[in-house]
């Protein structure tokens, strides 16, 4: 029998630290600030278009694309917010999830030797799946303290073989945004080349202190490069539907879903049916613009409340996610600290940074704290914060 340890196509892979911190705070009764879903409902006039979609009968495959009127729908909202169009029955690509989808345009996409260019920190999905498709990872740190884009780095990166360029904003850990001016940057890099871009947006509306909300697609010379990447679990506060969706020209839309119908084929129809009439209602309207300001309000609870403290930061510029730095007042890497914390009395799960790096480059001591939580939560993960940076 052929040893694993030696055959693995991802040898270096294993529990990922989501998972590995939810289970930590579950054995241990830690509050989880750790993983990022929220801890309250989706919107109840959502809930009961679930349920009226499944009475109907939508309980059976949707279309493989997705549902026409989600689609109908998703094409819409891209072009009332960005100009772009997009042809809902060959550009508009419903998946399991944003996760899925970007998964699957990689494996499509990438060929043996290719090379793809990362910008870290950034979620951990990214160099497993251009591993499994034979590409290379190319990382290009962010700017240090405000991780925005580094385009003199970017530039000094690219080779004759860089085939993908994979943007993550708002940017998960660190909630960096980005704006036209990087749109510009963005589309001179990879004019003239082969290079694809992934434009993974799924927190794309949470923009916070009134910042423009961007994506590739407001760019008209990244349009018939980009993949636009959204997720419905964000924004309807419902990540266990696992809905998401992708936007993209039709000859790169046709070549993702020769991936995706081996893949999950179709996912949740009676989801994708009560978001689309969730979508088109007032109050689904309403819910979209409300959206920014709502966790805006969440994280200034967060920072506000760590006002004085020991913990450093600058406040997250976009998402649901919040950097922390304790380097004031411990000297233990993030790992070590991010475990004694959550396994302690009165304990606090959090995500550490350096998992968000390529292995070997470390995080420095910062953490993720997740703030999509109610009051309550962020109140008593604001106290357990402060225990651990007074003892």
């Amino acid at each position: 029998m052929r040893d694993l340890n030696q055959s693995s196509k991802l040898p270096r892979v294993g529990t990922t630290i989501f998972t590995e911190m939810s289970a930590l705070a579950k054995k241990h009764g830690a509050l989880n600030m750790s993983q990022g879903f929220p801890d309250f409902q989706p919107p109840k006039p959502l809930q009961d278009e679930v349920i009226q979609a499944m009475a109907s009968g939508s309980n059976q495959y949707a279309p493989m694309a997705g549902n026409v009127a989600l689609r109908e729908w998703i094409a819409g909202n891209a072009e009332d917010q960005t100009g772009a169009v997009y042809c809902p029955e060959t550009e508009v690509t419903v998946g399991a999830g944003a996760s899925s989808l970007i998964f699957a345009a990689i494996q499509a996409l990438i060929h043996h030797g290719d090379e793809v260019m990362v910008l870290t920190p950034c979620y951990d999905l990214y160099q497993p799946a251009v591993e499994l498709a034979g590409g290379t990872v190319v990382s290009v740190p962010l700017k240090p303290k405000t991780y925005r884009m580094d385009w003199e780095a970017m530039k000094a990166a690219w080779s004759d073989t860089m085939r993908m360029v994979i943007i993550n904003v708002p940017n998960n850990p660190t909630g960096a945004t980005w704006n036209r001016d990087d749109l510009g940057k963005l589309a001179d890099l990879v004019e003239g080349t082969n290079a694809y871009v992934i434009s993974d947006e799924v927190y794309g509306p949470m923009h916070h202190d009134g910042r423009e909300v961007l994506s590739a697609s407001h760019e008209r010379r990244l349009r018939d490069r980009s993949l636009v990447f959204a997720s419905f679990g964000k924004v309807l506060h419902c990540t266990g539907w696992k809905i998401g969706y992708v936007l993209a020209p039709a000859e790169i839309s046709r070549e993702l879903r020769k991936v995706h119908q081996y893949d999950v084929f179709s996912t949740g129809a009676p989801f994708q049916a009560g978001i689309a009439a969730f979508m088109n209602s007032a109050s689904g309207q309403a819910h979209m613009a409300e959206l920014a300001s709502f966790y805006q309000a969440k994280r200034d609870r967060l920072i506000n409340g760590l006002a004085g403290s020991k913990w450093q930061f600058s406040p997250a510029e976009g998402g649901y996610f919040q950097v922390l730095d304790y380097s004031a007042f411990e000297e233990r890497d993030d790992r070590t600290a991010t475990s004694a914390w959550c396994t302690q009395p009165n304990g606090l799960a959090l995500i550490p940074l350096s998992p968000f790096y390529p292995e070997g480059l470390a995080g420095g001591q910062s953490v993720r704290i997740c703030f999509a939580k109610g009051d309550d939560t962020i109140d008593l993960g604001i106290e357990r914060l402060l225990t651990i940076s007074n003892e």
